[in-house]
């Protein structure tokens, strides 16, 4: 099936009238389908009539594609200017994480060079204190 018409429509670019289309239909010389005939139908039946050069079909066949794309794009498509703030959060939050990285990363490094230099001037029972807690460090860095 092609493009569907209402009944009324279709009488005005045939130029009869509605009462012999409704006619044609309760006769069953012509389908509908949801109180819309297709325009393929009507040829059918008015071989004469050139329905694709009526403005009036070529206006509705714009009509609809563009209704078609405007709602494929609406669906599929995200907004543009939110993905743009979406994506400047996003920034921001890597930055902000990697500031704090740094940071972290900085007092690691700090806190073993004070237990190196502890541990060179610790007692044995000091040392072993300094290892347990370099070991326990060291296991959580790698999990």
């Amino acid at each position: 099936m092609g493009q569907h018409v209402t009944v009324s429509r279709a009488a005005h670019l045939l130029g009869v009238s509605r009462h012999d289309l409704q006619r044609m239909i309760r006769s069953g010389e012509l389908q509908t389908f949801e109180g819309d005939v297709d325009l393929d139908e009507l040829r059918q039946h008015y071989p004469t009539m050139s329905l694709d050069e009526n403005p009036m079909v070529e206006r509705v066949k714009l009509i609809r594609a563009a209704a078609f794309g405007r709602r494929v794009s609406e669906t599929v498509m995200p907004d543009t200017d939110e993905l743009n703030v979406k994506l400047h959060k996003r920034d921001v939050a890597l930055g902000v994480a990697q500031a704090q990285l740094k940071k972290y990363r900085s007092c690691l490094d700090g806190l073993a060079q004070l237990m190196a230099e502890l541990n060179q001037q610790a007692t044995a029972e000091q040392k072993e204190m300094i290892g347990v807690l370099n070991r326990w460090l060291a296991e959580k860095l790698k999990s």
